[in-house]
């Protein structure tokens, strides 16, 4: 399955995306490129500004790195991290972004695995002296690493080097995945399979003159440095930056800019629905409203579409392959709720069997294989990680299971590795986490594998509670066995009040699969 080479070749830009920024800054100069909340006001930088600062930015790192060497970025959403992103196109040093959520372990290992020679890092983060914490992890590398503040970067003096005209076909970003299955790798992406990536998903939007997209997705991760910045490029349009996400303030935010785009994961729009200011705000002007990143429940659909009077577009794709699927304005009520739609132009897909290899059958689950030129070259410094996951072909194996239907219209199902086995039946969570949520008293489940003697893994599920339910599980369990083959139904059943999550959103299924775990071990029953 795969989009028209005709169309992809009329769209496709084979340029840096620094050419890209001077296009648009001057076809319109005076249009705000980026705004972001600054106490009571609206702070705003115009093209022509975005592009001077990157230029201006872009001569000063090439005092500090030479082309093709890494320069880490470790801070919230901010107009300078955007600026930042486009000098480093401009003086062709390949980026690497840092979750703001790392404990000092984990940017360590980040940081001595991309040999970083730049850390730009804001002052604080959330109270707390990140620039200090982040001064003292670069004494602790093996290679020299200059630790920057991010705001002050107008202060670093201007090189008289020269700047070489970017190669878009060179490392760009260093994206490392969001840790749901365990430690993060770094993926590799060019500016070519970046932009174009999120230019030619952001075209099946159907653009018009000034599109503003309010995004609170952190600009660390594929979401947000990515699928909106790079958007937006794309569109021309403005992008109304939050420093981490608030369902108030992205209420207040999108009604106050007359924001026409906005989205998250489901966790972000089931929060933004809940919120008690939602009633108060107009946010009439919201015509897109794009959700991804897990499964999401059909019922989530539903009330978006209803209460915000929006269309809304479920988007599919990995830091390894942004923006790779998504659904279309257009598409009916039933697919917008249960699938992730077709492929965006450029990429081919294809399902196969996870027993076999070969390809499953239509309406048959299996994993999802991707191969295109606007996915990651591989995995930095890893050849035997970037093996495992490109095949000889060239498709890259996405961990991730759907099925397709006979219009290439993919349903996700799940991750390879959380599919439950028990008793040597496939238990797939999406599918189960589907059904449960449509319950009035579920907010969110996660359903994962738990240790049983008898059948091996037995599926658990987690559950937050919708806000003023009263907790019957048994009601719940009741609800799952009325639309569940027995062997689907949680065997186990755990309130909480929030799941572990990477920065983006995602839940982080290994941890509870470990909590299970080690309480089982301990011979501690469920916790």
């Amino acid at each position: 399955m795969s989009t028209s080479a005709d169309e992809m070749r009329r769209s496709v830009r084979n340029v840096a995306i620094m050419s890209i920024l001077e296009e648009v800054a001057a076809a319109v100069p005076d249009r705000v490129a980026i705004a972001w909340p600054v106490g009571d006001r609206i702070a705003e930088i115009t093209y022509a500004e975005l592009q001077e600062d990157a230029w201006g930015l872009a001569r000063r790192l090439r005092g500090l790195v030479a082309p093709g060497e890494r320069v880490a970025v470790w801070a919230a959403n901010c107009a300078d991290w955007l600026i930042l992103e486009y000098a480093a196109a401009a003086a062709s040093v390949t980026l690497v972004p840092l979750n703001t959520a790392l404990t000092d372990e984990e940017a360590l290992h980040q940081l001595e695995a991309s040999q970083a020679r730049v850390l730009f890092c804001a002052w604080t983060l959330r109270g707390a002296p990140l620039f200090t914490r982040a001064s003292a992890l670069a004494l602790q590398l093996s290679h020299p690493c200059v630790v920057v503040d991010l705001e002050g970067w107008p202060a670093l003096p201007e090189s008289q080097l020269e700047i070489v005209a970017p190669d878009p076909h060179r490392p760009f970003l260093i994206q490392y995945t969001s840790g749901t299955t365990g430690r993060p790798k770094g993926a590799v992406l060019t500016q070519y399979a970046a932009f174009n990536a999120a230019a030619l998903s952001s075209a099946r939007l159907e653009p018009g003159a000034s599109e503003i997209w309010c995004s609170a997705m952190p600009m660390h991760h594929v979401g947000g440095s990515v699928s909106v910045a790079l958007s937006i490029l794309a569109m021309a349009g403005t992008i109304v930056l939050m420093p981490s996400f608030d369902a108030g303030e992205t209420i207040r935010l999108a009604a106050r800019t007359r924001a026409t785009i906005i989205g998250g994961v489901p966790t972000m729009m089931t929060d933004v629905l809940d919120h008690p200011s939602l009633v108060d705000h107009d946010l009439s002007s919201v015509r897109v409203v794009l959700v991804g990143g897990s499964n999401v429940a059909p019922s989530l659909i539903g009330r978006i579409e209803t209460t915000l009077g929006a269309r809304v577009v479920n988007a599919y794709g990995q830091s390894e392959a942004p923006n790779t699927a998504q659904t279309s304005l257009g598409a009916d009520d039933l697919d917008k709720a249960e699938t992730i739609g077709t492929a965006n132009p450029g990429h081919e897909v294809k399902v196969i069997d996870i027993r076999t290899g070969s390809p499953a059958p239509v309406g048959g689950s299996g994993e999802l294989c991707i191969r295109s030129p606007f996915m990651m070259s591989g995995y930095h410094d890893d050849p035997m990680q970037t093996s495992e996951a490109i095949d000889s072909d060239g498709w890259l194996h996405t961990g991730d299971l759907v099925s397709v239907d006979e219009r290439a219209i993919l349903r996700f199902t799940g991750r390879l590795r959380d599919v439950i086995i028990s008793g040597g039946e496939n238990i797939y969570p999406a599918e189960v986490e589907a059904i449960l949520t449509q319950h009035p008293q579920v907010a969110d489940v996660a359903v994962v594998a738990g240790p049983d003697d008898r059948w091996g893994e037995v599926p658990v599920a987690f559950v937050r509670l919708a806000p003023g339910a009263q907790g019957d599980l048994d009601a719940i369990e009741a609800f799952g066995r009325a639309s569940l083959a027995a062997f689907k139904v949680p065997k186990r059943w755990i309130a909480v009040t929030e799941f572990p999550l990477t920065a983006s959103g995602k839940v982080q299924r290994y941890v509870l699969r470990d909590r299970l775990a080690r309480h089982a071990a301990a011979g501690a029953g469920m916790p």
